[in-house]
């Protein structure tokens, strides 16, 4: 008996009416975790596919940074491992010496008021170790959260005994090839921290300063020399005075000396080409211990060095009667004394960069310390290569400049840091023979004189000396058992790394560099530099702003599945992604609108065949459906493995929402309201399959919605969707002829809609059409379709004209490349209050028209206003030039 289906109705549905995000991730993330879904498992390509997950800060907290750099990675993570990968990622987290001492300091100092020199060394690294053990999984549980598909059993911490010996192993190495060597540098010092740090921890900062102006006076004349600075405390440290070789003014005075104010030093007078003679007086102190451009002046010179600051940045005995003053009370009191002695000249104010410790807030000192260094200038040039080979890509090709701007022209890199939490520096000396030597195991002899009487190092190492180590160590590197254990042959070279532009200096190159010297092959074969994400107005995140976003508030307001779709659509090869909250509120209805298209045909699936009809039975609407699905298919897949995750995720978005949903379920309603059972059959059967493959597309970008709407789709015998093959490309949906036609179909059926719109024909009103075309092929389609015209744009007649026949009066009018589509209105709308309506709008739009060409025609708008405003108004300009024009057509209809 046939029966009758009423579309309009859900109650067949087992599904909940709203989709639930929290409760559906919380028991995916367990299923996929306990189920061993994360492991990599040989898959039917036999190919391998590796990626080690950038480590985060053990203190740290998930922010959108690291949600899109996770979001991206576990997209590749789960397309590959669909693919028929033999899939790693590989997770882990850094011990971030600076940050993690910063912590526990303050938390001594606010619990117990003491310092970190109030306690052994021993102890205080053991009250990290408390600390870390107690708090330092908080970012791995923020991840989770988020959805990423880690191996967690290969987590990596940088201080776990493995990690420490891979450190030590390459310390050796290095140590005895001399490369790694100690010498008396310029360095960044905090006088908080009382260490030095990476240029990647000093953030430049706008400083209100002053240009002091003081006079030199030249030994045995009496001419004097005028050199301005901003740090006037600093000249206790000058060893020199120099001015351009080049400059008539001072080339005389060159092979002199001068005599600093105060301490009534004598220092030569030098030339050198590095002084602008434009800027300031032509003459500048050179310090070389406390300035970066003057130590390479320093070098050229042979000139002394003279260190004039304690560890924590007060004068030491070379400031004289400032001896024990910060820097900043010292400048303002030698600025006193040198107005008192009558050599200060003048005082300019003067807006500069000065560069502070991202840690502490504090002003950076420059200062000569002996550090270790490594000298990278061979392994730099390797490094150069293999990117110019194309063994490592970048993607986009163009950060590779950014690469090669710092491996072509390297310096030796300072890798000691004055810590107590890091890798301790594995140089040990003999007090008895004053022997010192490097071990990968703690010594406890000299190894010349066999004395018990020995010390360690106290500095550690630098936390990116661990991180250049991170795609090797992490699988077992150097222990062959271990690397054994870990595949290491398998996952190494990694696949991909994913990272933000902002470390390529300091990360990225470091890696290529330490893999190349230290396992004679690249750490990985392409690297895929994301956007940085910042607010929607375009600015830094940041806490001073207070415009962070936090993913968790996110995932809890609107689902991981949302958040991850907004960042997967916003990057792609963007050098920035500006996140506006209200991005993620839209994709959230996307998330939305798959659940409830899925809740529409779900009460139908049952009716369905586990296998597609034969070609030759397929019907129109199916061959369309099935083409534009293989299409997105294949476009998605060649998009992925572009990394231009924003044109996939644009793929499946307009493909749900504008093909599938609003025209294939839309044409499907008229079929289950009806009575031919085959029909409903082969309908149920060719949805079943496009949901199933839908929900595998859009698996690696929304993984909880999907594995949730799997569970309903999939066979008894089949496993979770995680584990499912990736839809590819398939050459039997080629129905192009048909996608052509429906799409006609689609272009009227929208015009009409339009049309009825615009002069606000009720959705129940039915209308005639006349429809001008000489396409008779065209004109056949739509008269044995017209039923479908019917239910989607309430058509209860369809006239066809030739395009040379009259056009109707009192009408409105739209066209297309094909066909003229007239509605008459008489009848059906009041005409005299649509004539005052369509005179009232071109009135509004003239006015606006007006208000944007005197915008446009004025010099100083032009002139000042950013790029993006020029565009954004001559783009309105244009729509409202353009929907005036249609407006006065319009109107000449009635």
């Amino acid at each position: 008996m046939n029966t009758k289906t009423d579309v309009t109705s859900h109650e067949l549905s087992t599904l909940p009416k709203v989709y639930d995000s929290k409760s559906v991730e919380t028991k995916w993330y367990e299923v996929w975790e306990n189920n061993g879904k994360f492991k990599p498992l040989p898959g039917k390509t036999k190919k391998n596919f590796s990626i080690i997950m950038p480590p985060p800060n053990v203190t740290g907290k998930l922010h959108m940074g690291h949600a899109l750099d996770a979001t991206t990675q576990d997209i590749l993570t789960r397309f590959k491992r669909m693919k028929g990968f033999k899939t790693l990622w590989l997770p882990g987290t850094d011990h971030a010496g600076i940050a993690t001492q910063s912590v526990v300091e303050k938390l001594v100092w606010e619990e117990e008021k003491k310092k970190r020199h109030d306690y052994p060394r021993e102890e205080f690294v053991k009250k990290i170790w408390d600390w870390k053990n107690k708090y330092g999984d908080f970012i791995v549980k923020q991840q989770k959260a988020l959805g990423v598909s880690c191996d967690w059993n290969y987590a990596t911490f940088t201080m776990d005994p493995e990690a420490n010996e891979a450190v030590n192993e390459a310390f050796v190495r290095l140590y005895n090839e001399g490369l790694i060597y100690q010498d008396n540098y310029i360095i960044n010092w905090c006088p908080i921290l009382q260490s030095a740090i990476s240029d990647a921890e000093v953030e430049h900062k706008e400083v209100k300063g002053a240009f002091y102006h003081i006079q030199y006076k030249v030994k045995n004349s009496s001419e004097t020399l005028t050199v301005a600075t901003t740090r006037p405390e600093t000249m206790f440290g000058d060893t020199a005075v120099a001015v351009n070789p080049n400059d008539d003014r001072f080339k005389h005075l060159i092979g002199k000396s001068a005599i600093i104010p105060i301490c009534n030093r004598e220092v030569p007078i030098i030339g050198d080409e590095y002084v602008d003679m434009e800027l300031g007086t032509g003459c500048l102190k050179v310090t070389p211990a406390h300035d970066f451009n003057d130590f390479e002046i320093g070098k050229r010179h042979n000139l002394p060095q003279i260190n004039i600051l304690n560890k924590d940045g007060t004068l030491n005995e070379q400031g004289l009667e400032f001896k024990g003053l910060p820097t900043k009370i010292a400048r303002k009191k030698v600025a006193e004394k040198l107005t008192e002695i009558g050599q200060l000249l003048e005082v300019k104010d003067y807006v500069h960069q000065v560069g502070h410790c991202e840690r502490t807030g504090s002003v950076i000192e420059p200062m000569i310390s002996k550090q270790w260094f490594l000298n990278v200038t061979d392994m730099a040039s390797v490094a150069v290569e293999k990117v110019k080979l194309d063994e490592t890509r970048f993607f986009p090709k163009g950060w590779e400049n950014t690469y090669f701007a710092w491996l072509n022209n390297p310096k030796n890199w300072c890798i000691s840091r004055q810590l107590w939490w890091g890798h301790q520096i594995p140089v040990f000396y003999c007090s008895d023979c004053n022997h010192s030597f490097a071990s990968v195991q703690k010594a406890t002899e000299c190894k010349k004189c066999k004395s018990k009487n020995i010390v360690q190092d106290p500095d550690v190492l630098d936390t990116w000396f661990s991180s250049g180590l991170w795609p090797f160590s992490t699988l077992g590197w150097p222990d062959k058992e271990r690397m054994l254990k870990r595949d290491f042959n398998d996952f190494f070279p990694t696949s991909v790394l994913v990272t933000g532009f902002d470390i390529i200096f300091f990360w990225v190159a470091r890696m290529m560099m330490m893999s190349l010297k230290l396992t004679n092959q690249i750490p990985f074969e392409k690297i895929y530099i994301h956007a940085l994400v910042n607010d929607k107005l375009g600015r830094k995140m940041s806490k001073s702003l207070g415009n962070g976003i936090d993913p968790l508030d996110m995932i809890d307001q609107y689902g991981a599945d949302a958040l991850r779709f907004t960042l997967a659509a916003g990057s792609g090869y963007n050098r920035n992604l500006n996140l506006d909250p209200k991005r993620i509120e839209g994709y959230r209805n996307f998330v939305n609108k798959v659940w409830n298209a899925f809740r529409f045909i779900e009460p139908f699936l049952s009716l369905g065949e586990s296998k597609l009809p034969e070609i030759a039975k397929l019907g129109h609407h199916d061959k369309f459906i099935l083409t534009e699905l293989n299409e997105v298919t294949k476009s998605i897949n060649e998009s992925t493995e572009e990394f231009r995750f924003d044109d996939a995720s644009l793929s499946i978005y307009q493909f749900v929402y504008d093909v599938f949903c609003s025209w294939y379920i839309e044409l499907s309603k008229n079929i289950f309201n009806g009575t031919d059972e085959a029909a409903k059959v082969q309908r149920a059967t060719i949805l079943k399959h496009s949901f199933r493959e839908i929900v595998k597309l859009i698996h690696p970008t929304t993984p909880y919605i999907s594995e949730e709407i799997w569970s309903y789709l999939k066979n008894k015998d089949e496993d979770l969707l995680i584990v499912q093959e990736y839809p590819e490309y398939n050459n039997l949906f080629n129905f192009n002829e048909d996608v052509a036609t429906m799409r006609n179909f689609m272009e009227i059926t929208t015009l009409i809609r339009n049309l009825r719109l615009s002069v606000n024909i009720k959705p129940k009103d039915e209308v005639e059409v006349f429809f001008y075309c000489d396409d008779q092929k065209i004109i056949k389609y739509f008269e044995s379709n017209f039923n479908y015209l019917q239910d989607l744009a309430k058509v209860k007649k369809i006239t066809f004209l030739p395009t040379a026949s009259e056009r109707i009066n009192k009408s409105i009018m739209n066209a297309t490349s094909f066909a003229e589509i007239f509605i008459p209105l008489e009848g059906v709308v009041d005409l005299n209050e649509q004539i005052k309506r369509i005179q009232k709008e071109i009135s509004k739009n003239e006015n606006e028209l007006k208000a944007f060409e005197a915008k446009l025609n004025n010099e100083n708008f032009a002139k000042n206003a950013p790029p993006e405003v020029l565009v954004e108004v001559q783009e309105k300009y244009n729509d409202c030039k353009s929907k005036l024009e249609s407006l006065k057509n319009n109107l000449k209809l009635f």
